[in-house]
């Protein structure tokens, strides 16, 4: 319920169409469990000499009604798939934004291939369990409960099968989801996996082109996927187990009425089990099984989807490490940077410090080149500036005040330009810096001249049009040095930024 609580938030909109859905399930529900009740005063009156005008009126009804469950079914159809395809939407949507607000701690502790999974393949099969849920999870009871009660009405004696029945059916799926569970929480973290794999050979594919390694990476990834395979192929095995019980309770069921109620009729005339009632049970019995086994679909799918709705509800629930005070500062004033008695390590569980002790002051106006060897935490000192890693202990002070207590958007006042540019690939040189100029609130008027003036003090002229994707990495670090350079930010900060270029 806990995870039901959390994803029913990313409903808001469809909760309209959810409920007409479950109305209209309930109204035809209504309808299909009195058509058998019909009938099977028909079959008597038929016995008892009724006349053909009786017969017709009360067959125009039974049609009537059967039109009527026709039209509340295809219209629940129609509602469901408006409200379960918005509400995955919705909840890709939430999952996104959540992410946005991440700092790099929180993506590390899922990984960026597991935060795709959870918005793909889990948001997937919760949607297709809502979609069952808000249908299948409201018919199936009802027809359920109604039908036996009708069963009983009708019956009497015939539905003591459903005594034996029922239970078996319920233990059977029991045991089915006990044993199926751990194996579909074993393969989603092996989905993560794959999917990792996965993400490193395709950015890797020059080196692995470079060095012949084709083969190699398809034997490893052929190892990964038939590891999964192997588990859903289990696991799916024990979820089909619940066709066979349920056949064995379907068959069991009708063999009971059939025999035990023609003899009732043949020993008793009809006084105590008639042919009508003979006809509904059976109707009835095979409501219920399905009914029944209906069910049963949807706690498979429930199973299935439990540990996608667990892992889509640690990314929405998940704090970020980094987080804006009520009465945080929006601008930066002069940039000057102060560092007192600043530690930090990347995880709460290494045993070493990847910074140590840091006294630094940096006064505006000045310029500071910081050199070290390779690994020595360069890249990692100058994320506390701009507020991107949280220090283990000690202060980081912009403008004298703590960075923590600035504002995420004040962080459009400092350029930054990491070793390696984020850069958009599918975007060209000049639409991603006049995406660039719009994001720091530039004038939209002076766009078009202040993109040109860079494109042409960068050399960018002839590829100002071409992808990001398709330039070298000297031209992709050109872009970054724009991208940070834009807006004639407060506080600049570029980790080797000329490591892509010529002299």
């Amino acid at each position: 319920m806990k995870y039901v609580k959390t994803l029913l938030k990313s409903l808001r909109e469809y909760r309209k169409p959810t409920l007409i859905t479950m109305l209209l399930m309930v109204f035809e529900v209504f309808i299909e469990v009195l058509i058998p009740f019909i009938t099977a005063n028909l079959v008597n009156s038929i016995k008892a000499g009724a006349s053909l005008d009786q017969v017709a009126r009360t067959g125009l009804i039974l049609v009537a009604m059967a039109f009527v469950s026709l039209g509340c079914g295809t219209l629940g159809g129609i509602t469901c798939s408006k409200a379960s395809a918005g509400f995955a939407r919705n909840l890709r949507h939430d999952i996104f934004a959540r992410v946005q607000d991440f700092s790099f701690e929180n993506i590390d502790r899922f990984s960026s291939a597991s935060l795709v999974t959870r918005m793909t393949t889990d948001v997937n099969n919760v949607q297709m369990t809502f979609m069952m849920i808000i249908r299948t999870a409201i018919r199936s009871p009802l027809m359920f409960l109604f039908s036996v009660v009708m069963a009983f009405i009708m019956g009497g004696i015939l539905a003591a099968s459903f005594i034996v029945v029922i239970p078996i059916l319920i233990f059977g799926m029991v045991i089915i989801a006990r044993k199926a569970l751990p194996r579909f929480h074993a393969v989603f973290k092996k989905y993560d996996r794959m999917n990792e794999g996965i993400e490193e050979n395709i950015r890797g594919m020059r080196a692995v082109k470079g060095f012949a390694r084709e083969a190699f990476e398809a034997r490893k990834f052929s190892a990964t996927s038939d590891d999964i395979c192997r588990d859903f192929t289990y696991a799916e095995r024990l979820v089909a187990l619940n066709g066979p019980v349920m056949q064995l309770c379907v068959y069991f069921n009708m063999v009971f009425i059939l025999l035990v109620g023609s003899r009732l009729v043949v020993a008793n005339g009809g006084t105590t089990v008639d042919v009508g009632q003979i006809s509904a049970m059976l109707t009835y019995g095979m409501q219920i099984l399905m009914a029944l086994m209906f069910l049963s679909f949807v706690f498979v799918m429930f199973t299935i989807s439990l540990e996608s709705m667990k892992r889509i509800c640690e990314a929405l629930t998940e704090e970020s490490s980094l987080q804006s005070p009520e009465d945080a500062v929006t601008q930066v004033a002069d940039g000057s940077v102060s560092f007192s008695d600043v530690s930090f390590k990347y995880s709460s569980k290494a045993k070493k410090y990847a910074l140590s002790d840091i006294d630094l002051e940096i006064r505006s106006g000045m310029t500071v080149g910081i050199l070290g060897g390779t690994g020595s935490s360069k890249s990692t000192l100058i994320q506390h500036f701009n507020g991107l890693l949280k220090p283990t202990s000690g202060q980081v002070l912009v403008d004298g005040m703590d960075m923590l207590t600035h504002a995420r958007d004040c962080k459009r006042a400092i350029g930054y330009l990491p070793e390696k540019p984020p850069l958009y690939d599918e975007m060209t040189v000049r639409s991603y810096l006049r995406f660039v100029c719009e994001l720091k609130e530039m004038p939209r008027k002076d766009i078009p001249a202040h993109v040109a003036e860079i494109i042409r003090t960068c050399g960018l002229d002839e590829v100002a049009e071409r992808l990001i994707g398709h330039l070298s990495k000297g031209y992709r670090q050109r872009v970054g040095l724009a991208d940070a350079l834009l807006g004639d930010p407060d506080l600049l900060i570029l980790d080797e930024p000329t490591n892509g270029l010529d002299p």
